[in-house]
Order: C-alpha cells, then sequence, then structure tokens
C-alpha cells in the first residue's frame, strides 16, 4: 500500500480502488482498513473508495504521545490526505470513532464532505462511555493486545456471531494479533474517544447525512446515533434490526449493510460518476 507525507509530517497509509466520485472510509477504534474488506468490492464498483490507516494504527505514523490524538486531529489527518491525492472534495464515511472523525471533518472543513455517513456513531462521550471504554483502555496500558482484541469483539459484535461463529471469531482475533497496532497508537485512538464532544456542533454540518446503528449494538447504542440525527438539519436515521445488528454491521450483515449505505448514496446525489 502506498503511503502519503501529510503536511502536519504524518505518514498515513492508504488504498484506493474504483472509479467515479471519490468515497473515504474512515475506521473505528484500533483498527485498521481491513475492517472494511467487506464494504470496498461493492463501493468500488460505483466510487473511487479510499481507504486508509489512522495515526496510531496499520502502516501509519504512531504520535509519541496518546494525549496529542483527537477527533480534530485526525479530522485534519483526513482532509490532508484528501489534499495528497489532490481530491477537492469526498464522499465520507466512517464506522465508530471513524464516525465522529467524519463529523469534525464536516464541521471544520464543509467543503471537503459532499456526504456523511456515521455508522455506530456519538455526538458526546458521557459517563457510561467514557467507562465502557476503559474496559479496553486497561488492557491496551499493559501491553496485552490479545486481552484487547477478546473484549473489543464482547462489546462490537453480537452474541449471535460470538456463539454461533466461533471460527470466525477466531480468525478475526489471529489476523489482528498477527499483526497488532503499537499500543500508544490505540492508547491514542481511546483518549480522542474519551474526548470526544462535538453535540453542540452537529448543526453546523450541511451536507446530507446519514446516521446509522444497530439494534444490538451494546458498545455505542442506538440512543447515541439517534441523538446525533436530532442534532444535524435534515439528517437520515436508519435501524439495523436483527440478532447480527451489532456494532460492526458492516461485517455481520455485510449485504444490507452495502444495500443500505449504496441506496441512500446514490438517491442523495452520490451517483458515483460511472
Amino acid at each position: 500500500m502506498p503511503t502519503a507525507k501529510l503536511r502536519n509530517g504524518l505518514e498515513i497509509r492508504y488504498e484506493e480502488q474504483g472509479k467515479g466520485d471519490p468515497l473515504l472510509l474512515i475506521m473505528g477504534t484500533g483498527a485498521d482498513h481491513r475492517f472494511w474488506a467487506a464494504q470496498v468490492p461493492a463501493c468500488a464498483e460505483r466510487y473511487r473508495t479510499i481507504i486508509y490507516d489512522s495515526r496510531g494504527v496499520g502502516g501509519s505514523t504512531v504520535p509519541k504521545d496518546p494525549r496529542t490524538c483527537s477527533m480534530a486531529a485526525m479530522a485534519e489527518d483526513a482532509a490532508q490526505l484528501l489534499d495528497a491525492l489532490d481530491i477537492e472534495s469526498a464522499h465520507v464515511s466512517g464506522l465508530s470513532l471513524g464516525s465522529t472523525v467524519a463529523q469534525e471533518l464536516a464541521i471544520r472543513h464543509p467543503g471537503k464532505v459532499r456526504t456523511a455517513q456515521l455508522h455506530g456513531t456519538w455526538g458526546r462521550s458521557d459517563e457510561w462511555f467514557i467507562r465502557m471504554i476503559e474496559t479496553l483502555e486497561e488492557p491496551v496500558k499493559h501491553g496485552d493486545m490479545k486481552a484487547f482484541i477478546r473484549y473489543a469483539l464482547m462489546w462490537i459484535t453480537s452474541p449471535t456471531f460470538l456463539a454461533e461463529q466461533g471460527d470466525a471469531v477466531r480468525g478475526m482475533e489471529e489476523a489482528f494479533l498477527a499483526a497488532p497496532p503499537d499500543p500508544k497508537g490505540v492508547l491514542g485512538h481511546i483518549h480522542a474517544d474519551k474526548t470526544h464532544d462535538a453535540l453542540d456542533r452537529l448543526g453546523r454540518i450541511r451536507c446530507p447525512v446519514l446516521v446509522t446503528a444497530g439494534e444490538m449494538d451494546v458498545q455505542v447504542p442506538p440512543r447515541y446515533g439517534r441523538a446525533v440525527a436530532e442534532r444535524i438539519p435534515g439528517a437520515r436515521f436508519h435501524l439495523f434490526e436483527g440478532p447480527h445488528a451489532s456494532h460492526l454491521a458492516c461485517v455481520e450483515m455485510a449485504d444490507e449493510f452495502n444495500r443500505v449505505t449504496l441506496g441512500w448514496l446514490s438517491d442523495s446525489g452520490g451517483a458515483g460518476g460511472r
């Protein structure tokens, strides 16, 4: 995968497939571009699809101090990556931490965001959310990435997936541990998670917005996504339903997730340009 050198000195590893209007996909806490595997082929049929490793994970720069990592800082990374790729504006879709980076990108650089999709999102980290994310922070502080991914999959996948898809769960754990992120990078993401607060600024977003949540999402329950959608003028809220409607619906319900998100994107003026 190629690497882009940003103006802020960071190097960001990215990959792109397909042609048409640009679509930037931003993944969540501690996860690299690989978690979009079920989306890229479908998206690339219509769009110039760009996936990348956020600062701190994969092949991208790991900042020395996790406390310098914030949603605003990562939104600047995304803006500079688009500049490095000579992209004036793009459709933007983010999951979890990626959705909050997308919020900040749309607020701070409105001209760069044609449409925004916010999956498994929240607008402000309240006490419940902070305590939840601290359950993932503790093993990372001790460098125990095996415990991190084990606990993370409990939060982000459904009980049905854990109980019935044992081989898939083990495969995800093994793939993560085969190339684990630097604990400092993950701690940076968690710091950004704990300090995120855009709720009172979401009304500034003027592009078309789709907010989705899974009814089985125990990490970021649907109440958070509903609150975000209520603050953004004209935003559409979609609730994924069923036993696999988890925080990671993009994996567990990939076909439905792709159908809903790409259908909305087409209806919102993002025809793809092909």
